[in-house]
């Protein structure tokens, strides 16, 4: 489940659990892993139909009772069975634009990261965790932001070549659009026009190397190039350039027409389609290798002078510019990784063909933007009205949760260690580690009774998995205060939370371009462990599970086992899948581009996979007919490697159980409802974990942008392919859950 972490760059081919965003290995051994039991001895009983009367189980039962609506038949539709009460008693917030499992469990988290921050500051404490608390504390000093006002924008605006459209005289003479993008992202991780970073070399993932990609947008690709039918997003997006312009204006005592400002608008939003055009299809960025196209910096040049255009970029320059606040040198045998190689020639051309103004107004509108909501109490309001047309969410955050988020995001690792010192038991770790083991060990089972491999690509995919690094809870230089201080060293902190914002952006961009020339590290985390969420890093080929979802209800220490495996082992199943999903199979166990597939075997993959492409696109998501005037379907192709990965998760995970209780024997019930087996208690945890409202907005950024399938469809699309499934709970042939053609990988 792909989403970018980029902070968002450091990330850019993280694959994710939800929602879109980095040593020893463990070596698989043959056979079941038999170590110490994580589990309760008095959850097993010889005979399946005894009850468990512990405590934790008579709670574990209330939760799926509310949880579910008993009425449904769940051969017909599962996911209401175990989520139609949970979605009654859920309905969405004002304050949100949906609610699932990991909404409600990331609000637990802030209250709890709220507690730690607003403590008073203890001397034994590490500067890092002090410096969480001050940066908090600021974003919470509303008055001494307010009296900061925008001051600190207009003067980063003049830094960047000023914003034309909200001065009365503008230098167009002085303004350098390439020394901007380069000190956008070197200063702000801002990258209106290019993407610039330091990755894994694709090839060589021991060595780091410079990444140029498409850019960011605003708003979704396919709303840009569909004004007819978003023309009310696009309004609005309009709407909210022209206030924030005019607020600056107004702060700088300007005279500017708002007449200028809305053709200036008008002109930054026109920019934005024309770049949007330029860009490649969700579905085209799926094909790893159109993505690898090294070159030499030379090379480089040479490709975008082709453009014969009089607008040139000088590459050399801009990377000594975007490099300045690193010890690297860059000459012109550096080699660079170009993501899209049309895009750079295309976009040569667009450059030469607009004009100064336009580009000055969008580069800077786009800072503006970045800083909107740690502004003035105005700015932050004008981004809400734009976010309430595009998301459906009625109400701001509170100020305190907003402020959470900002710290947890700016300083995650200090934050992420507070939380793990107060809230994570290291048994969980322990526990996780071992469900890894045995779930890796039923992919590995999987692997070598599956039909349409040969033996040498079933070899090196057992190879790969076997050599997966599992990332758990939080990493391991937490418990080296010199190397945890040393981490953080350059970060300051102080009165004024927008400096600090830019502050932590500028710290967290020389970490990325520092990386330049320099080892790769597979145990490296591309997330604090304060996140409700679980990855898989392709070029490291690493699993990772922060600390924060290993806590119901993905996971919890003495309830049923089978809920356990259903919940968080289908999210280590999904993981490690994700390794051999259309785009992760083209890594070999280091996670360096390779293809390891005999032809046969590809062909047959392939498939496959257009089986769950068919399926998948074949899906009505009828909420949005009314906004988009047609009758709308799923995407199956750019959610692929997600779907693929719930399977693959749900199927490792089931086996992984079966061991379980063949190696311990059968699992007690729960109470009230003994009716279900533990079997059955496996896919009722595994449906829970997606229970979900949303408002229409929010269901439509999802279709149009997210990897993954709507929530709905995760558990509907997933079970349907599932012949245990319709096994354990004895579905009909040809009943909606147990149709007669199903998808399957492994």
């Amino acid at each position: 489940m792909c989403k970018f972490i980029l902070q968002a760059v450091l990330a850019a081919s993280v694959c994710s659990l939800i929602y879109s965003n980095d040593a020893n290995t463990h070596r698989l051994k043959k056979g079941h892993v038999k170590g110490s039991m994580p589990w309760p001895l008095n959850t097993f009983a010889l005979a399946a139909k005894h009850v468990c009367w512990t405590e934790e189980c008579k709670e574990t039962a209330e939760t799926l009772i509310a949880s579910m609506d008993r009425s449904v038949d769940p051969c017909e539709d599962f996911y209401t069975f175990t989520c139609g009460g949970w979605v009654k008693k859920h309905p969405v917030p004002p304050t949100a634009p949906h609610r699932n499992q990991f909404d409600l469990v990331t609000e637990q988290l802030d209250y709890q990261l709220k507690d730690i921050l607003e403590e008073d500051d203890d001397d034994t404490e590490l500067e890092p965790v002090k410096a969480a608390k001050q940066m908090y504390k600021a974003c919470m000093d509303t008055d001494y932001v307010e009296q900061e006002g925008v001051k600190l924008v207009c003067g980063l605006l003049g830094q960047h070549g000023g914003w034309p459209m909200a001065q009365e005289h503008w230098d167009e003479a002085g303004f350098d659009w390439q020394r901007v993008v380069a000190s956008m992202a070197r200063r702000l991780g801002l990258f209106p026009l290019l993407l610039l970073y330091v990755h894994y070399d694709r090839t060589n993932t021991s060595q780091n190397v410079i990444t140029v990609d498409q850019p960011s947008l605003v708003l979704p690709r396919s709303m840009l190039v569909d004004p007819v039918t978003y023309g009310t997003q696009l309004r609005a997006y309009r709407r909210w350039i022209v206030d924030a312009a005019t607020e600056i204006v107004s702060a700088r005592q300007q005279n500017v027409p708002k007449s200028r400002i809305s053709i200036d608008a008008f002109d930054v939003v026109e920019f934005e389609v024309k770049l949007a055009k330029l860009t490649s299809f969700d579905e085209m960025r799926r094909n790893v290798y159109r993505m690898h196209n090294p070159m030499t910096l030379r090379d480089l040049q040479k490709w975008t002078d082709s453009a014969d255009t009089q607008v040139k970029v000088e590459w050399k320059e801009l990377l000594e510019d975007l490099f300045q606040d690193t010890n690297a040198t860059i000459t012109q045998n550096e080699k660079i990784e170009v993501r899209e190689l049309d895009f750079m020639f295309n976009f040569m051309k667009l450059i030469n063909e607009t004009p100064k103004r336009v580009l000055a107004n969008y580069l800077n509108w786009r800072l503006v933007k970045k800083l909107s909501r740690d502004n003035s109490q105005k700015m932050r309001d004008l981004a809400f009205r734009f976010e309430q047309v595009i998301s459906g969410t009625l109400e701001d955050l509170p100020r305190w949760q907003d402020c959470v988020m900002v710290t947890s995001s700016s300083l995650n690792f200090a934050v992420g260690y507070m939380y793990v010192k107060r809230y994570f038991n290291n048994e969980a770790k322990m526990q996780a580690l071992e469900m890894v083991e045995n779930i890796r060990n039923a992919f590995a089972v999987e692997v070598s009774v599956v039909d349409w491999m040969d033996e040498r690509t079933r070899r090196i995919a057992q190879e790969k998995a076997a050599f997966m690094e599992p990332l758990i809870g939080f990493p391991d230089w937490f418990n080296n205060s010199t190397a945890f201080q040393a981490y953080h060293s350059g970060v300051s902190i102080g009165k004024s939370h927008l400096q600090n914002i830019v502050n932590m952006e500028q710290f967290t961009m020389k970490k990325i371009f520092s990386k330049l020339h320099q080892t790769g590290d597979r145990n490296e985390w591309a997330s604090g462990p304060s996140v409700v969420n679980a990855f898989y890093i392709p070029q490291t080929n690493s699993i990772m599970f922060p600390a924060a979802i290993l806590q119901p209800p993905f996971f919890k220490h003495g309830r049923p086992q089978a809920l356990n495996y259903g919940s968080i082992g289908v999210v280590i199943g999904h993981e490690i899948t994700h390794g051999f999903d259309d785009m992760g199979r083209h890594t070999d166990k280091y996670g360096n581009l390779k293809d390891w597939w005999s032809d046969s075997t590809a062909d047959t993959y392939q498939q496959k996979a257009d089986c769950f492409v068919k399926q998948y696109s074949s899906y009505r998501v009828p909420e949005l007919d009314s906004i988009l005037h047609t009758n709308v379907t799923m995407n199956g192709v750019t959610t692929l490697g997600e779907n693929m990965a719930d399977l693959g998760g749900l199927r490792q995970a089931f086996r992984a159980y079966q061991q379980l209780v063949q190696d311990h024997g059968p699992e007690l019930r729960l109470p009230k409802l003994e009716e279900f087996s533990p079997e059955q208690l496996f896919f009722i945890g595994f449906g829970m974990v997606w229970c979900e409202a949303y408002t229409k907005e929010s269901l439509l950024q999802e279709v149009l942008s997210d990897p993954h399938s709507p929530h709905r469809m995760r558990v509907q699309g997933t079970l349907a392919n599932s012949a245990e499934f319709s096994r354990v709970w004895n579905c009909p042939k040809n009943s909606a859950m147990n149709p007669q053609n199903k998808c399957l990988m492994w």
